[in-house]
């Protein structure tokens, strides 16, 4: 596990873990155009126990092995959580605990959810977020500000996650 240095927008700095992974490559390599909205379609696939998925639902396959509950927070299709892949399922609500800590992460960046991190989960009163990058995915300059919000709304450093899929 290695420490990755993260300037944030006030000048303040945080520390993130950072974990590297290798999932397998799924055949094929995305889903069927037509299947879902041509963003969904154009996502690479990962396999994990030989099921096809997106990286970021791989990361949650792994979380809950270690008896973690969460979601895929998927932000780009509007607010929606996502437990399986989204041909395969509906969205779901997050329980109300959840939603609080996401509802205060968002206000603190301005109410911009636009860009949150990738998966929130829980266990035992603690949450994690975490922030997969498959491979040649590079961090953006929402995610500082991200970051900046989920400490300024009590999340401790230690429970944001960044995963590199490589």
């Amino acid at each position: 596990m290695d420490v990755l240095p993260c300037r944030l927008p006030s000048g303040r700095e945080a520390r993130l873990r950072t974990l590297h992974v290798r999932f397998g490559r799924a055949s094929p390599a995305h889903l069927k155009p037509g299947t879902l909205a041509a963003t969904y379609t154009s996502k690479p696939l990962v396999t994990v126990d030989g099921a096809p998925y997106f990286g970021e639902l791989a990361v949650l396959r792994w979380l809950e092995r270690d008896r973690w509950t969460g979601v895929w927070v998927d932000t780009f299709h509007g607010r929606k959580f996502w437990r399986d892949m989204p041909q395969r399922s509906a969205p779901v609500a997050l329980p109300p605990e959840a939603r609080a800590l996401y509802d205060r992460i968002v206000a603190a960046n301005d109410g911009r959810p636009s860009g949150f991190f990738d998966v929130m989960a829980w266990r035992d009163g603690q949450t994690v977020f975490v922030e997969y990058k498959g491979p040649g995915d590079r961090p953006n300059r929402n995610e500082s500000r991200w970051i900046e919000a989920a400490l300024d709304a009590g999340v401790s450093e230690h429970d944001l996650v960044v995963v590199r899929n490589e």
